[in-house]
């Protein structure tokens, strides 16, 4: 469809792509006037020095993942389980990230991104000649800012850097933030509740299972198994393993009252063993490694993906003192999520990424030759972007 533009002098309007694009001078000079707050020259100092510790974060994820797809069957089987889609940051699309929560933490993290990048500029004596908002659907998408190309070219060295680095930078300030707010402020407020201490939680549960065939659903809580008690998942594995028998019409005792019954199923690894067919999960022990977490990544795994306290399947099995603390801690848990995750892809050397920028200058200060360092740049973004390729198609290949 041809693009059809309505131009103002105070900006203009654009449908490109089936997106509504907005552009605002009068934004600009709001950005202007936003870099002249003494706070902002803070996003000068970290720059650099948050770049370059995110980008060798960056290198360790991505070193780190591929030499655990190598030399691990078990990563390669998780890895390989997860639909093409989870690798995209975009709500509705990756099936972990959530829309409404999602879209919130997409549409802050972007602004801010771009609007520090115009802070800088300015700082910097750089003009601004536009900003304005992407929208589809008359939904937000995102910002943008567009600063004076002639100019950045014409700055110097540092001056670039500190301009390039400020997306980044700005983006793991937000970040850092609002994981504190939500692991120093909600979490020990959250409990879980009484139903969730009297037996075995149920996580997910297995297609054409046992359990789905007797009506268990995520979130229940099994309390005893053919009168046996099932105060913990080592129990039930016991149970499982040495006591109940594949093909045993069993009955399975709710918390929640209910009393449904199943015909176990065999273990496909052991066919001596039982199988009801549900992920089990302690929910105290899984509150206790949000609180105090043995390896910090774990905050880097979608909230959906784990029996966590922000899981729709699982929160009813969880409590809080403060209102609306569900909601609350989705949307500070995926605007931490978006913007690290959105930080760290930028922050990789390769264009058309912010990372690309900072490399090709970088190059350029070595080189002194602009052929060089766009080839050296160039030569840079395609190992980048073939390793992430890698780690895409490993898994499902070997």
């Amino acid at each position: 469809m041809e693009n059809k533009d309505s131009n103002k002098p105070g900006g203009s309007i654009k449908f490109q792509y089936g997106l509504l694009i907005i552009e605002s001078k009068r934004a600009a000079k709001i950005i202007r006037r936003l870099s002249k707050n003494r706070s902002t020259k803070f996003l000068g100092y970290l720059g650099v020095p948050v770049f370059v510790a995110l980008l060798l974060f960056a290198f360790y994820l991505l070193l780190s993942t591929l030499a655990a797809n190598l030399f691990s069957q078990a990563v390669r089987q998780a890895e390989g389980s997860l639909p093409i889609q989870s690798y995209l940051l975009i709500p509705g699309v990756n099936p972990f990230v959530p829309l409404v929560y999602g879209l919130i933490g997409l549409v802050v993290a972007v602004s801010v991104h771009e609007v520090s990048h115009g802070i800088m500029a300015w700082r910097e004596n750089i003009s601004v000649e536009g900003a304005g908002m992407i929208l589809f659907l008359f939904i937000p998408l995102g910002a943008f800012v567009r600063p004076s190309e002639s100019e950045i070219a014409a700055s110097g060295f540092s001056q670039k850097m500190e301009v390039f680095t400020a997306g980044v930078s700005s983006n793991v300030i937000l970040a850092v933030i609002t994981l504190a707010l939500l692991v120093l402020v909600i979490m020990p407020t959250v409990h879980t509740t009484q139903l969730a201490t009297s037996g075995v939680a149920v996580f997910s549960v297995e297609a054409n299972s046992p359990a789905q065939h007797a009506g268990i659903r995520p979130g229940d809580v099994i309390r005893e198994i053919q009168g046996y008690l099932t105060p913990n998942t080592t129990v039930l594995s016991k149970l499982e393993a040495t006591v109940l028998r594949p093909g045993e019409n069993v009955s399975v005792v709710l918390a929640d009252g209910r009393t449904v019954y199943a015909v176990l199923a065999a273990n496909p690894i052991n066919t001596s063993i039982a199988l009801l067919g549900f992920i089990p999960f302690q929910p105290q022990t899984t509150l206790n490694e949000w609180r105090h977490p043995s390896n910090p990544l774990v905050y880097f795994v979608p909230a959906t993906i784990e029996p966590t306290p922000l899981n729709p399947s699982t929160q009813t099995l969880y409590t809080s003192s403060i209102p609306g603390w569900v909601g609350l801690s989705n949307t500070l848990f995926w605007l931490w999520w978006i913007n690290i995750n959105l930080a760290v892809f930028n922050a990789l050397p390769a264009t058309p990424l912010d990372g690309g920028q900072v490399i090709r200058e970088v190059f350029l200060k070595i080189y002194k030759s602009k052929q060089k360092a766009e080839s050296a740049t160039q030569l840079l973004s395609a190992i980048v972007f073939g390793l992430i390729i890698v780690l895409i198609i490993l898994p499902r290949a070997l």
